[in-house]
């Protein structure tokens, strides 16, 4: 599926607030301010360092140190920078620079991310509803605060006019003039503040049924969304009525793309960066990263230059030197013949 821009920033704030509901979802980002926002991106960085988000945190905390790491641009950055991603996340801005949109997908780990032109993929059912689904919050916060506007200028044209009305009172003590009954002024008064009160409940009752409505189409698609289990290499499809300890919700991607490297001999130089690893001895391989199949709150980490030379470079050098070996034997023996 073709995803514009618009769906992509709307996908990953609606995925940012389902994940907020769950239990294993980071208490830092439950309630954030701008300290455990900090707090946050050091723990993330540090559990799942990625090539491909690099441009990101680039644009958010500034170039990289001089061993091309972020630890310390981010331990250094200054807190109330992260003020108006705060506001974002907590609903009190309702729009945000790209940047901070790419750091939340960064944050959740948003399997789409970042955002391309024209980017091409693959949505899981729970993804298209959340782009099916009509998004109101913005329209009802809106409305709030025009009530909030209007009660502000209802109190203030009232209190004008009593002060109106107190020197016209004071006049007609000497000069009779007439004055305005004040009757007339307090059902003026009463009139708009019943309009203000009629909208506000109007508000209150639209903001109600968003919320029945959004919570109903949360449920739908979980009781009837499919799962998937990981088998040992790979993840196998399952009903979610099935008795299995270790299923998860169906993710589309992951189920197509995500296997354990069981021949470690396809792995080669090229595989740097792409393939990624868990554990320090005996380690195992995956072609993609994310969280462990297994040990769901550890996260996988990309193959580096060093892992790969500790692991296979040795390997190779020792099939490459048979190679050139064998064909020195080869050549010699035929030049005696």
């Amino acid at each position: 599926m073709r995803l514009t821009h618009p769906a992509y920033i709307k996908l990953v704030f609606r995925t940012y607030q389902l994940l907020r509901s769950t239990p294993e979802f980071s208490p830092a980002l439950k309630q954030p301010t701008p300290a455990s926002i900090r707090k946050e991106c050091l723990t993330v960085y540090k559990e799942r360092p990625d090539r491909k988000d690099e441009p990101v945190l680039r644009s958010f905390f500034g170039p990289a140190a001089a061993n091309g790491s972020f630890l310390t641009p981010i331990e250094n950055f200054p807190t109330e920078k992260f003020k108006a991603f705060s506001n974002y996340l907590k609903g009190i801005a309702l729009s945000t620079e790209d940047k901070n949109v790419e750091l939340l997908a960064w944050l959740i780990d948003f399997p789409h991310r970042p955002y391309r032109y024209g980017m091409d993929v693959i949505l899981s059912e729970k993804e298209k509803a959340i782009l099916n689904s009509d998004d109101k919050v913005g329209e009802k916060v809106s409305q709030e605060m025009e009530a909030a506007a209007d009660d502000k200028s209802d109190d203030i044209l009232g209190q004008s006019q009593r002060n109106e009305l107190e020197n016209n009172i004071a006049i007609t003590a000497h000069e009779q003039v007439p004055v305005v009954p004040i009757n007339a002024v307090s059902e003026k008064r009463t009139g708009k503040k019943r309009l203000t009160i009629d909208k506000k409940w109007l508000i209150i009752g639209v903001a109600l049924f968003v919320s029945i409505f959004s919570i109903s189409i949360y449920w739908f698609y979980n009781k009837s969304a499919n799962c998937m289990y990981w088998t040992g290499d790979h993840y196998e499809r399952i009903d979610c009525d099935e008795e299995n300890n270790d299923k998860v919700l169906f993710n589309e991607e992951r189920w197509k793309n995500f296997r354990k490297i069981t021949d470690l001999s396809t792995i080669t130089e090229k595989s740097i960066g792409v393939v990624h690893y868990f554990g320090n001895k005996n380690r195992e391989f995956f072609t993609g990263g994310g969280k462990h199949p297994i040990e769901t709150t550890r996260h996988l980490r990309v193959m580096t230059r060093y892992i790969w030379e500790k692991e296979f470079g040795s390997k190779d050098s020792i099939k490459n030197n048979t190679s050139v070996d064998h064909n020195q034997t080869i050549q010699l023996t035929n030049t005696q013949k």
